[in-house]
């Protein structure tokens, strides 16, 4: 027993098996999603204005993929696909990506 050791009602609790707290160890993947999430819902705000101001489907697309691309640059590996999909989803709703 060391002096970080923690009693709970006569039990030895350890650091080591609490829950981390705020700043404590790196963002959790279930974190990141969220902050993409939201990334992802002011890219999805910001759509419609995309589609006045490019009304050439190539310029668009040029203009949407230059933020989406910084959505995939702060993105783990592990969620390029994930928000692929919402982009996706995203383009597929305003009739914009045809699959």
């Amino acid at each position: 027993m060391t002096s970080n050791d923690i009693h709970l009602v006569g039990h030895l609790v350890l650091p080591a098996t609490l829950h981390p707290v705020a700043g404590d160890e790196p963002t959790s993947k279930l974190h990141r999603r969220d902050l993409e999430q939201v990334q992802l819902n002011r890219l999805m705000v910001q759509l419609p204005r995309l589609l006045q101001e490019f009304p050439d489907p190539a310029d668009l697309l040029s203009a949407f993929a230059g933020l989406a691309d910084l959505i995939f640059d702060a993105a783990g590996p592990d969620d390029h696909d994930w928000i692929t999909c919402q982009i996706n989803a995203m383009l597929e709703a305003r009739g914009i990506l045809v699959r």
